[in-house]
């Protein structure tokens, strides 16, 4: 049975106005075992064995699909395609090393694939759901903050981003010691500020934050 609990949203740009969202308590994760499993109740034919060496196969040729430049499109599931990022093996390029080595572009990697998943599937998670969900007891959960003020917040980022070149979400949540919810709202609001030397870089789970130089 599904539960789901309000999770309050912080009030970043000082409104006074309480936001909210719902999110679905997670109740641990299913692996291709497990789905294959499910799958021969309708299969009596297949194996699990069988089940899971065809979905394996279908991974492998979706990523030759994407290496060789075409995104992959799964009816009822969704479409993938990659996303690329910079490995930061190094920190610093000199304009003349930056015009004297375009072998820089081997530290272009794919860093991460976008995923947008099938309308189909999104209705049939609502259809599965619907009338079945339940809320957690208690009051809507707060959001884990920092006592850092904004102003503390940046410097720490900034000398971060100095000494390292580059900074993950992870990485700030860490350093300021908030949720990744939290940590993305806050960068947000760094990026959209235009004061703020702090761009993003990359999407998805190759996004970086990067100091903006004049």
């Amino acid at each position: 049975m599904p539960y789901y609990y309000k999770r309050e949203i912080p009030d970043l740009n000082g409104t006074g106005e309480r936001q909210y969202r719902y999110e679905l308590r997670s109740e641990g994760t299913s692996d291709l075992r497990q789905l294959a499993e499910r799958v021969v109740r309708y299969y009596r034919s297949m194996t699990v064995g069988e089940v899971m060496g065809i979905v394996t196969r279908v991974v492998e040729e979706m990523a030759h699909e994407m290496a060789d430049g075409r995104s992959v499109t799964i009816d009822g599931l969704g479409s993938f395609a990659p996303s690329l990022g910079v490995e930061h093996r190094r920190q610093h390029y000199d304009e003349e090393d930056a015009l004297g080595h375009e072998t820089n572009a081997r530290s272009v990697r794919v860093r991460g694939l976008n995923f947008r998943a099938s309308r189909d599937i999104i209705h049939r998670v609502d259809e599965l759901c619907r009338g079945r969900l339940h809320r957690e007891e208690g009051g809507p959960v707060t959001l884990r903050q920092s006592s850092l003020t904004r102003d503390e917040r940046l410097r720490r980022t900034l000398q971060y981003i100095r000494d390292h070149g580059f900074l993950r979400l992870a990485d700030y949540a860490q350093l300021v010691g908030v949720s990744r919810t939290v940590a993305s709202l806050q960068l947000r609001d760094f990026t959209t500020d235009r004061s703020v030397p702090i761009t993003a870089q990359g999407r998805g789970p190759s996004k970086v934050w990067v100091e903006e130089k004049a």
